[in-house]
């Protein structure tokens, strides 16, 4: 009958229906995935992104005067001591040279070779005639846990207290002191110099001074105020730099740190994650364009 509702259009009704409803279940899911995407991305990010506080703060150039402060050493009282390594403290008075303090004495750094670890040290005191006849000059006292000089190096032997008196040969290395007769005087050899053993036989004490020049190079003073090279042991920093890290040093561990941007790792930074997270972004996007369409 005319006034009864078909059958047919009570289903077509019904299919638009559940068709709509599942229509909006369907952007529902859309939205909470494409914000589940996102969030997801965005921590990672963030954690990718975040910088670690050792890293940065080693990261700071760091200078006195002009030569740069580096790993393994570190300024008292101005640098942070895990930019470092324990024993590599130095001074920088006045933004002048730096300066680091041994046994016997305050040494200026001339220059720091950071790719065969060693520096170039003189005396803080320079040496001068009184100096070296007056026996104030005093033998050089390295750490041997920490540094060490080059096997290669030239000596300065500096002999007192020597009797000339029954040697012929001798008396050319006398510099000469003032008040010096002698049975006490004061003698210069080189390290190359045949006549060593043998000016030890002579005299009482003896001081080796390295320098890192030869004889006939100038005055005795000269040749000793030019300085000499010492060798450092501690961590290759190298590995650790090439893999885009900052060398220091844990103390509550006691054990040698590569800060990387991410966090500290032993001896080189991880493979960077910049990487991944662009291939994680073109993933999801590719994704997100799929759900969506």
């Amino acid at each position: 009958m005319s006034g009864e509702p078909s059958s047919s259009g009570a289903q077509q009704e019904g299919t638009s229906a559940g068709d709509g409803g599942r229509g909006v279940r369907s952007v529902v899911c859309k939205y909470k995935l494409l914000y589940l995407v996102f969030f997801t991305f965005f921590l990672q990010a963030r954690k990718v992104l975040a910088v670690d506080v050792n890293f940065a703060i080693c990261s700071v150039p760091r200078y006195c005067g002009k030569i740069n402060i580096n790993f393994p050493f570190f300024i008292q009282g101005r640098d942070e001591p895990r930019c470092g390594y324990p024993g590599f403290e130095i001074h920088c008075r006045n933004n002048s040279l730096p300066s680091i303090s041994f046994g016997d004495g305050d040494y200026i750094i001339n220059d720091i070779y950071y790719r065969n670890q060693s520096f170039h040290l003189s005396r803080a005191v320079s040496f001068d005639k009184y100096a070296i006849c007056s026996h104030s000059i005093r033998n050089i006292s390295l750490p041997s846990d920490r540094f060490l000089l080059p096997p290669l190096q030239n000596k300065t032997f500096l002999f007192f207290n020597c009797n000339l008196s029954s040697s012929l040969e001798l008396p050319r290395y006398n510099i000469h002191c003032a008040a010096k007769r002698e049975s006490n005087a004061t003698l210069a050899l080189f390290s190359n110099d045949p006549m060593l053993n043998f000016a030890s036989e002579y005299c009482d004490t003896r001081v080796v001074v390295p320098v890192a020049f030869t004889s006939g190079e100038g005055s005795l003073e000269g040749i000793l105020n030019r300085g000499f090279m010492v060798e450092w042991i501690a961590s290759n920093c190298s590995i650790c730099e090439a893999h885009g890290g900052k060398c220091g040093f844990d103390y509550t561990t006691r054990h040698f740190k590569c800060f990387c941007r991410d966090r500290p790792h032993a001896w080189h930074c991880a493979p960077k994650n910049e990487s991944r997270l662009k291939l994680g972004l073109g993933l999801g996007c590719k994704l997100l364009k799929y759900m969506v369409c």
